[in-house]
Parts: C-alpha cells; sequence; structure tokens
C-alpha cells in the first residue's frame, strides 16, 4: 500500500495545471502507527473531507499530497510535503488543508514554524477542519488552541512511541524476535517466525569465512577473495540478484564473524531509536544485549566462535605490504610492557622479519631496548616449547592438575592484595578531595578566596577526582571479575588432548593455546645475544 500511494503521489505533474493559478493543498498523512487505529485516519477518509471542504468553500483549484506511511513527527523525510513544501515556497499554493493538526504532524515545535511563521510571512492561509483552525480567521482564541492542540499532537506521538518500545522490549525479554531479516546464514521458519532455520546456501559461505579466518588469513584477504571469486554478497544473496560486481568489504566480514547468532544464540535488543522525534539506530554496547543461549541450530561450533572472537579482540597492527606476523597482536615488552609490533616490507625477506618494541620509539615510553626478536625464531622458540607442554600434560596430567592450582592460588592471592591496596587508596584520596573542594567553596563564598584562584584550583582538584574515579571503577571491576573467576584448567587440557606432536604452527594453534608472549632485554654479557621469552598460555597462564 505504502509504495503503490507514493508513487501516485510523485508521478502526479503539476504540468497540467496554470502555473499562475492560486492553486489549494490537500494534505493527507497516515503513518504506520495510525493504520491500527482504524478507518477514521485513513487516506480515503481525509481525501473525502477535504474534498468537499474545498467544493464547500469554494477553494478553487486544489491539489492532493499524501504520505501514506510515515510519521508524524518528521517532516524532512515526508516526500509529499516536501514537494507541497516547494510549491509553497515558489508563491504557487496559496492554502493548505488538513483534515486536523495532528494529520499535518506531531512535532509541536517544527509545526509553529509553519503555521505561526512561515506561512503568514509567504500570506499562505492554513485551515485544520475538525480543530476548527483557520488562519483567515484572526481570533485570538483559534491561535491559541491550535497552540495546545499541537502540543496535545506531540505529546501523543511522544506517549505512543514510549508504549511502543515498551512493548517491544518486553517481547525482547520474553525472547521473542522482533521483524528484521534473519542473519546471512539463515532464514525464518515458516512454521514458527521466532524461530531461525540454516539456509545451507549462505551458511557455507559463513562456514568458509570462519575458516579462512582461523587459518590465518585476515579480513582484509578474505573480502578481496570473496569479491574476486564473485560470491554473493549478503544483499545481493538476500535480493536474489545475479551481478558480477559482487564487491565484498571488510566491514561485511567483520560483521560475520562477530555475530553470535551463528553459535547457535539470539541476540535482541542489539539496537533502539534515539528518540521519537530522531529515528536513527543507536548501537547498544553488547552488555546491554540480550542474549539466549542455544535458541537455534548452530552454523559454527561454539569453541570455533569463541576462538574467533579472541583473535578479532587481539588488534593486529596492519603492515604496507599487507602481511602479517603469526603472532601479530600477541607479542609484548616484558619492560615496557608496550606491544610488539610486527616488522616487514617489501624489500624484506622473511628471514629478515621480526617484532620490536613498540616503547622504544615511543615519546612517551622511551623503552631502553628494541627487544627485537625474529618472526622464525620465535616460531622455533614457541613450537618447541608447546611440543614439551604437551607432552609433559599427557604424562602427568594429575600432577599438572595440582601444580597449576597451586599456582593460581599464590598469584591471584598476591595480585589481588595489591589491587584492593591500591583501590583503597584511591578511595581515601578521593574524599579528601570532596573535604578540599567543599572547603575551597566556603572559603570563595567568605571571600578569603578570590573567584580566579576558586576557579583554577577546583579545576586542578576535580580533575584528579575524575582520574581516581576512573580508576576506582577500573579496579572494582577488575577485583569483582578476579574473585568470581576460577582458572579453567581442565579447559586447557581438553584442548591439549587434541594435539600429539605439531610439526608447524598456524594461526588457529597459536590463537587457541597462547594468551601472551613477553620479550625480556638481550643479555650480551657473555658475548652472545641471549633472550627471555616467556609464553603465557590460554587458561592457566605462565609455567615451566
Amino acid at each position: 500500500m505504502k509504495s503503490t500511494t507514493l508513487q501516485r503521489t510523485l508521478t502526479t505533474k503539476y504540468s497540467s495545471l496554470d502555473r499562475t493559478e492560486e492553486l489549494t493543498a490537500l494534505y493527507c498523512r497516515i503513518s504506520n502507527e495510525d493504520m491500527n487505529v482504524g478507518d477514521s485516519n485513513s487516506i480515503l477518509n481525509q481525501k473525502s473531507i477535504l474534498e468537499k471542504y474545498a467544493k464547500d468553500n469554494r477553494l478553487g483549484t486544489y491539489r492532493f499530497f499524501i504520505d501514506d506511511g510515515y510519521t508524524g513527527t518528521n517532516f524532512s523525510k515526508r516526500p509529499a510535503f516536501q514537494e507541497m513544501l516547494e510549491l509553497v515556497n515558489a508563491g504557487t499554493v496559496k492554502t493548505v488543508v488538513v483534515k486536523d493538526l495532528s494529520r499535518f504532524g506531531r512535532n509541536a515545535t517544527e509545526v509553529g514554524l509553519y503555521t505561526d511563521i512561515l506561512f503568514p510571512k509567504l500570506d499562505v492561509r492554513f485551515i485544520a477542519i475538525n480543530d476548527n483552525v483557520d488562519s483567515a480567521n484572526t481570533s485570538i482564541t483559534d491561535l491559541d488552541y491550535s497552540g495546545f492542540l499541537n502540543i496535545f499532537n506531540e505529546f501523543h506521538s511522544k506517549s505512543t512511541s514510549a508504549k511502543v518500545r515498551s512493548v517491544l522490549r518486553s517481547k525482547a525479554e520474553r525472547g521473542e524476535r522482533i521483524g528484521g531479516f534473519a542473519p546471512f546464514g539463515y532464514r525464518l521458519d515458516p512454521k514458527d517466525k521466532n524461530h531461525l532455520v540454516i539456509d545451507e546456501v549462505a551458511a557455507e559461505i559463513v562456514r568458509r569465512i570462519f575458516r579462512l579466518y582461523l587459518d590465518g588469513m585476515t579480513i582484509s584477504k578474505i573480502a578481496n577473495l570473496l569479491s574476486s571469486e564473485k560470491v554473493p554478497t549478503v544483499t545481493k544473496y538476500r535480493q536474489k540478484v545475479v551481478d558480477p560486481n559482487c564487491d565484498w568489504y571488510r566491514e561485511s566480514v567483520k560483521n560475520i564473524l562477530s555475530r553470535p547468532e551463528y553459535c547457535g544464540d539470539l541476540v535482541l535488543a542489539k539496537s533502539y531509536i534515539k528518540s521519537y522525534k530522531d529515528k536513527r539506530k543507536i548501537l547498544n554496547d553488547a552488555k546491554d544485549w540480550l542474549v539466549f543461549k542455544d535458541r537455534h541450530e548452530a552454523i559454527i561450533p561454539r569453541d570455533q566462535f569463541e576462538l574467533v572472537q579472541t583473535m578479532l579482540a587481539k588488534k593486529r597492527r596492519r603492515t604496507k605490504s599487507n602481511r602479517h606476523g603469526l603472532f601479530s597482536g600477541l607479542v609484548y615488552c616484558h619492560d615496557c610492557g608496550y606491544r610488539h609490533y610486527f616488522c616487514t616490507g617489501k624489500s624484506i625477506s622473511p628471514n629478515q622479519e621480526r617484532y620490536i618494541c613498540s616503547g622504544f620509539q615511543s615519546k612517551k615510553v622511551k623503552c631502553s631496548d628494541s627487544h627485537y626478536i625474529r618472526e622464525l625464531k620465535l616460531q622455533e622458540i614457541v613450537l618447541s616449547d608447546l611440543n614439551d607442554k604437551i607432552q609433559y600434560v599427557k604424562k602427568h596430567k594429575q600432577e599438572f592438575l595440582q601444580l597449576l592450582i597451586s599456582k593460581t592460588e599464590k598469584d591471584s592471592k598476591k595480585e589481588l592484595k595489591a589491587t584492593e591496596h591500591r583501590l583503597s587508596e584511591c578511595q581515601k584520596r578521593a574524599s579528601q578531595l570532596d573535604v578540599i573542594i567543599k572547603k575551597l567553596y566556603e572559603d570563595n563564598v567568605l571571600g578569603k578566596l578570590s573567584d580566579e584562584r576558586f576557579v583554577s584550583l577546583s579545576k586542578d582538584y576535580e580533575h584528579e577526582q575524575n582520574l581516581l574515579k576512573s580508576e576506582i571503577l577500573e579496579k572494582s571491576s577488575y577485583l569483582s571479575e578476579q574473585k568470581d573467576r576460577l582458572m579453567d584448567v581442565n579447559r586447557f587440557i581438553s584442548i591439549i588432548d587434541q594435539y600429539t606432536t605439531l610439526t608447524e604452527l598456524n594461526s588457529s594453534i597459536v590463537n587457541e593455546l597462547i594468551e601472551r608472549i613477553e620479550i625480556h632485554q638481550p643479555d650480551k654479557s657473555s658475548g652472545k645475544r641471549v633472550q627471555q621469552i616467556d609464553i603465557f598460555y590460554t587458561f592457566v597462564g605462565k609455567f615451566n
């Protein structure tokens, strides 16, 4: 209905009319929400009332302007209204007639801009039939009444919007889908709109994207590969369009890799409309999403999906050659804590590629040494250590469990104690600042402290206080997480059990088993370059 009406409205040309003749605009509007109210606000009903009024009052040549399915709070997105406004500004339209003020708009401020400012300025008569508003009638009572009606209509729109949002939120909390497309790789179950079923053709594209990323291919390279193979994009696939120009973009691939729906979860409340006046969608923080586990068949196994999220979280620095190191995002300097960047280039051979401390050249940090290590050497070290760990765990599983449990308790106690101490210091200082700022205010009021001095001091103290508040929030959150978190040793063992002896490393193995690698400053005292490497494993940390 919407598209048909729009087409009819926009293709009706004014060329058949004498452009020098004054035109009466009969404006009709109905929103999607109004369609549910009944026939009173239907387009046909409005047209009938407006046409009869125009004929009965001899308003001369008239033309309908119809916006079917458009909200009353936004004027700029109504095509027929904008077309009418162009004719108003051109001096062609001299009378605008609506059934009532709510059909014209539900934003009191914008309605007033047209009815109280623009139309009088251009000598345009405005009539709202059912509200008994006619700008040709200069009665103060009528003008005041129209103002009240505009406010009431805006309130109605605001109230309706709030009710709709509340209903949609309630549905989401019950795990009911709220319209929209099914995620790429799925389709809506024809028997149950709240249930997703796998679309095998699209699902295979999703599986391939995950496989390529787990094998170490970058997001950009995946996008380029899909484009070169003319794999249908999400949009083209949905539209069932056969197009040789299938341009995949980095963000499209990343979005697929990040969707929890692919491991079987239903995710709702990802976004919200900013306000009833501003229809822009705003993304919610991931923590505010409503996630319902295992609501449909998974395309990607959960452990693979979680591994991909871990890899995505470890941001990898782009290189000019678009090559990435196997350990990009995992290597850190032991001394300054800054991440190592992968150094490569078209003129650099594979045996020259290396990791260098980013703090070494930083103006803020100025690390004492580059702590560089070659990619191939690091691969050799990690591969050897991994094989040692695999063999040890397989032979001494119970001993390994006891070792890590005792180590975890010892390390966590020490770390938690230090964090608690710092949190206490921050809270104490924050309380002191409250007293200081209060004293400054009192001295300023009593005239003991000038306004300039008060502003300067309070600004410094408030800045310090804001920094402390951020740190307090951070430390509190960390303590809460650590106290609730248990070292998942069994999960690490289950991963290790998948392997026997590794002959080579790949991106999937590295990111699944390794959490962090720390590079120490090289020791050259013996005449040889000796460098310590600390490897921290997923779930269990560092162990010898």
